[in-house]
């Protein structure tokens, strides 16, 4: 399911993502790293794919040609969450 990774809105799958297309929900940005499926934190710029410019703020709107908006990503409240979790079951 394609969501908007700052509020988690649904995004419709028939919507063009453009450059300047802003969710519907909470106006930030949709073409930017963080909703982008290649978005992959600690890979080379960031990115799954292989992208030669570094885009240095990952929430603002850019020009990436690789960009597909893609899944929501875990926040991370979420991963802080998972790691109460885990880390629970194996304490003593």
């Amino acid at each position: 399911m394609r969501s908007c990774s700052h509020c988690s809105t649904t995004i419709d799958s028939t919507l063009s993502i453009g450059y300047a297309t802003l969710c519907p929900t909470c106006s930030e940005p949709l073409h930017s790293c963080v909703n982008c499926r290649f978005y992959s934190p600690g890979s080379y710029h960031d990115c799954a794919e292989h992208v030669e410019e570094f885009i240095s703020d990952k929430n603002k709107a850019n020009y990436c040609d690789s960009f597909v908006l893609g899944c929501n990503h875990p926040t991370k409240k979420a991963s802080d969450e998972a790691r109460k979790k885990a880390e629970a079951i194996f304490s003593f």
